[in-house]
């Protein structure tokens, strides 16, 4: 038996069709896309004129300082380690943006300096290490150390 000969019309314009409607709906999604790539662009945009005034007011100043020594001093307290020095200083630039440099001396045990080192991200202030020494303290065999962070914080 042979098919109508409308079906031999009827087949190719139901893919057609089909096809059609697949491209159709990818050019939803496409569109789709762009619209969300405008925003994202507007939205970088916009962060990207606010980011010199947000760098232009760093967050600690003079006065916002002897918090942030606290957190530092309670750090060290809860780690059981004992303060030799702390010598904060004065703020100095670092290309754009100024920082508070601030010397810190500690001796303690092995877990309680890594706790410390590990609990430095932690506090609340902007702050990043500089530089660090870390050595055996009273030339023992490496029980008790002693770590010298110079740490800095940003200043407005």
């Amino acid at each position: 038996m042979k098919p109508p000969i409308w079906l031999w019309f009827v087949l190719p314009l139901a893919v057609l069709l089909w096809g059609a409607r697949e491209v159709a709906s990818a050019y939803a999604r496409y569109q789709g896309a762009r619209a969300e790539v405008r925003a994202l662009e507007r939205e970088a945009e916009a962060l990207t004129r606010s980011l010199p005034q947000a760098l232009a007011q760093a967050p600690v100043a003079a006065e916002e300082l002897p918090p942030v020594y606290e957190a530092l001093l309670r750090l060290a307290a809860a780690r059981e380690l004992d303060l030799k020095r702390l010598e904060p200083g004065e703020a100095e630039s670092l290309g754009e943006v100024r920082a508070w440099r601030v010397e810190l001396a500690l001796e303690g045990s092995y877990p309680g300096v890594l706790a410390y080192l590990e609990a430095l991200p932690k506090v609340p202030h902007p702050l990043w290490v500089e530089g660090y020494t870390l050595a055996p303290a009273g030339g023992g065999r490496g029980e008790r150390l002693a770590l010298d962070l110079t740490l800095r914080v940003l200043a407005p």
